[in-house]
């Protein structure tokens, strides 16, 4: 890219746009303008026209400045593209290029052809090697930011990602201040979370599907509030009088944003052998949540800093205290107008290339405008009997052999589209075969689950049909839990190129401490077999744990009835899973108070599957065949989609009158106190089922 002595980097993000414009010299550089411009409502909201909203904050930018003539550098986050990172032989450097373009056929997840990608290598005096990061995005992603940025008349001279922005910021404005060791940047944005390690001027990233958003809709879901309003209780927490239960709700999230960092700063580790992660830099307005920096400074055994202010950078006048108030969130804008006036460190630049000739060109239009006159003036008399010759032939028309030549070229070019139109199936055929893939992880899924809740080895009284015998148990005693419902979510991660499924099992049980059971019980059982030979997943490390914030506790009635639920449950599972940690809707039935054996319901309604010994019934979800209660608290029959429905129903009611059935007695004695609470895990997938010889999961 051409140096240039201004330029405007300019980030969108979820919450807002901010801009800065830099002007350079020498090494030096000072802002001239900047610009946060708020989007009417942040970009996660529900239900949100997120386009309209980017479009109107981008328009309004647009007519608050000039940028006819100026030079723009603009981003595109983490989690919308990748980098990938990998360590090249030692090579002359005439054959990086083509090593690289090897690494990034094999590291990128798309076709190289589908994808706009850039690279910048790393080497280091004291090693041989080189490293190189491979950056890459999809085409039908940057054509469709830059169509819409079009729309404005705004064409990015360069796009980049956020977190390469970050480091160039961080690498600039550090410049010569001493650390020991590599230095963690964490930029907690809205949707995703960049973990940056910073080391002697090498660079290294990843990203994850966590940010603020998520502590929103953990404080929306708990205290049942609209999105915007939870967004504004969460900056508020410290000052809050509801801060304690403000904290209690966005502590699961706490958890998962630790776990991912941990992951993140482990696989660093693992790839840079003897580095010791000891400072971390927090950016991001999230970090302005009470309480984070200090958790995770004590659970990481890190020093945890936040970005308040730039050393390289500053604005004055009456100015400086908004842009002082923005600082923590303009470190990737501040990289931006970096890379346009020449001075970062990783230039990768993901416009395509076709749009980048063309910007070329369209500057030196002027040039060739008074070179053509001049040529077209010079050669006019040459081009006269030319085309005085192709007049005389147009006017006797085309000659037959030119005729029967391009009617022969018409029919063969319809002859080979007719062909390929037949031989491309495009991907229905692989589709059709990985069908197969992973054939067997339900039933090994629904093995394990069925063996996690038989794990407490229940009395056996409980597992009988005479009401009586379970009775005599005392509720606070038995060893017997019973699976409510059980949702689960396919989530494929892009960073690892891993499959996973997130589990949600909605538990009952009865037992005096509820929640160390589960984990001497269950959850032990889970850890102790989190891989094994011939199953097609090992249950992820550190992801098994009981959802304490979800917990609920209800007293049996005397007429049998879980006070404060209503007959035969809601069918819904409160918690969120680990993926996209949004409210998990559906999954299951709702779960009825059932005997000895029971049915597992499906996340997706289908009729029961394995029986789960020793884990009570699991209530008939919506399609479950068999006894269920029906809206008038008797039992009956109940069609494929869970209700009875015209001839069904009137049979039905007929059935009822002629010999009605008395209603399910309640397992619990009046007083009891009967506890509803989630267990989470994940399980990551090997490679696929059909290419092993793999016996049937167990019975």
């Amino acid at each position: 890219m051409a140096n240039s002595n201004s330029a405007w980097g300019i980030e969108i993000g979820a919450y807002a746009l901010k801009a800065i414009r830099l002007e350079r010299e020498g090494d030096e550089v000072q802002v001239t303008d900047f610009a946060v411009i708020p989007h009417k409502k942040v970009l996660t909201t529900p239900d949100t026209d997120r386009d309209e909203l980017v479009r109107l904050a981008l328009g309004q930018f647009t007519s608050q400045r000039e940028l006819e003539h100026e030079r723009m550098i603009m981003s595109v986050p983490g989690h919308a593209a990748f980098a990938r990172f990998a360590k090249l032989p030692p090579v002359e450097p005439k054959k990086v290029p083509d090593i690289v373009r090897f690494e990034a056929v094999q590291q990128i997840p798309f076709a190289i052809e589908e994808v706009e990608w850039d690279y910048q290598t790393f080497t280091s005096d004291d090693s041989p090697e080189v490293e190189v990061g491979i950056f890459a995005i999809t085409r039908e992603r940057v054509q469709q930011r830059l169509s819409l940025y079009g729309e404005l008349g705004v064409t990015p001279d360069a796009l980049t990602l956020s977190p390469l922005s970050v480091f160039n910021a961080m690498n600039y404005d550090l410049a010569g201040s001493k650390t020991d060791g590599p230095v963690v940047y964490l930029d907690i944005g809205t949707q995703a979370t960049d973990v940056i390690v910073v080391h002697e001027g090498t660079c290294w990233v990843r990203t994850f599907p966590l940010g603020g958003t998520h502590f929103t809709e953990a404080i929306a879901e708990s205290f049942k509030l609209s999105y915007s309003k939870a967004e504004k209780l969460k900056y508020e927490a410290a000052t809050s009088k509801y801060a304690k239960q403000i904290m209690q709700a966005m502590r699961p999230v706490f958890s998962d944003l630790l776990q991912e960092v941990q992951r993140s700063i482990g696989y660093y580790q693992s790839m840079h052998k003897g580095a010791e992660l000891e400072t971390m830099i927090g950016l991001g307005s999230t970090f302005k949540i009470p309480g984070l920096r200090k958790f995770l400074g004590q659970q990481l055994q890190m020093q945890v800093q936040r970005l308040d202010e730039y050393k390289r950078i500053s604005v004055t006048g009456r100015e400086a205290a908004s842009f002082a108030e923005s600082a923590v969130n303009m470190a990737t804008a501040y990289g931006l107008a970096l890379q346009g006036v020449g001075l970062a460190s990783i230039d990768a630049n993901l416009v395509p290339v076709p749009m980048l000739r063309e910007q070329l060109w369209r500057g030196k239009t002027k040039w060739f405008a008074a070179a053509a006159g001049l040529a077209i003036a010079a050669g006019a008399v040459t081009f006269y009997q030319p085309l005085t010759q192709s007049r005389h032939l147009n006017q006797g028309g085309l000659p037959p052999q030119v005729q029967r030549t391009i009617s022969m070229g018409n029919e063969l070019q319809g002859e080979l589209t007719t062909l390929q139109e037949e031989g491309d199936i495009g991907y229905m055929a692989e589709n059709m075969v990985r069908l197969a893939d992973y054939r067997w992880v339900w039933g090994h899924l629904m093995h394990d689950i069925s063996q996690a809740l038989h794990s407490p080895g229940p009395q056996p009284e409980l597992l009988s049909a005479d009401l009586d015998e379970i009775m005599s148990i005392d509720p606070e005693e038995r060893r017997f839990i019973q699976l409510r419902n059980l949702q689960s979510e396919y989530r494929y991660n892009e960073e690892g190129d891993t499959r996973r499924i997130a589990v949600t099992m909605n538990l009952e049980l009865t037992h005096r401490d509820a929640i160390a059971f589960l984990n001497e019980t269950v959850e032990d059982w889970l850890r102790d077999h989190a891989e094994r030979d011939h199953v097609p997943y090992r249950i992820v490390d550190g992801s098994v744990r009981t959802v304490v914030s979800d917990l609920e506790r209800h007293e049996v009635t005397d007429d049998g009835e879980l006070e404060g639920r209503g007959d035969g449950g809601t069918g819904e599972g409160r918690g969120r899973s680990p993926g996209d940690r949004r409210p998990a809707q559906g999954g299951g039935g709702g779960g009825e108070d059932g005997g000895g054996g029971g049915a597992m319901s499906g996340s997706r309604g289908g009729d029961p599957g394995l029986a789960a010994p020793g884990s009570g019934g699991g209530g008939e979800d919506g399609a479950g065949r068999g006894a269920g209660r029906d809206s008038g608290g008797r039992s009956g029959w109940r069609g494929a989609t869970g209700r009875p429905t015209g001839d069904d129903r009137d049979a039905l009611e007929a059935l009822d009158e002629m010999a009605p059935l008395p209603d399910r007695p309640s397992i619990y004695p009046p007083g009891a106190e009967v506890v509803h609470v989630p267990v989470r895990f994940e399980v990551e997938l090997l490679e696929p089922m059909r290419l092993r010889d793999e016996p049937e999961a167990a019975d």
